[in-house]
């Protein structure tokens, strides 16, 4: 596996930019939802439904092929019609659940209760 920081710097770049990089690493925040594992088995058939929907319009979107101006609000449609309003929400559920159990892990796991 490469190491960035051990590659040779453009000459556009900085001469710190490694330096700079590390810091932005050490600096950055951590996710709340880091180690949140999402469940789709409630929402299997949605989430089937939202796939064949990105199959048919992701391509065309992202190389620029389709016109964004007409095709995105038929994309937003489809996935509302996909389900994509019911899959969030169920993420959502569970990851209320999962950070209620594990956001104060040492404190105590079992004690927190959402009112």
């Amino acid at each position: 596996m490469g190491n960035q920081f051990l590659t040779y710097i453009w000459e556009s770049y900085k001469l710190d930019i490694w330096e700079q990089t590390a810091l932005f690493n050490q600096e950055a925040k951590q996710s709340k939802a880091l180690g949140f594992s999402f469940n789709a088995d409630p929402v299997r058939t949605e989430m089937s439904a939202i796939q064949a929907v990105l199959d048919q319009y992701q391509d065309g979107l992202e190389t620029g092929t389709l016109d964004p101006d007409v095709t995105l609000p038929e994309f937003r449609a489809a996935l509302r019609i996909a389900g994509i309003t019911r899959v969030i929400k169920e993420k959502q559920k569970q990851l209320n659940i999962w950070s209620n159990y594990f956001l104060y892990p040492f404190i105590c796991r079992n004690c927190r209760r959402s009112g």
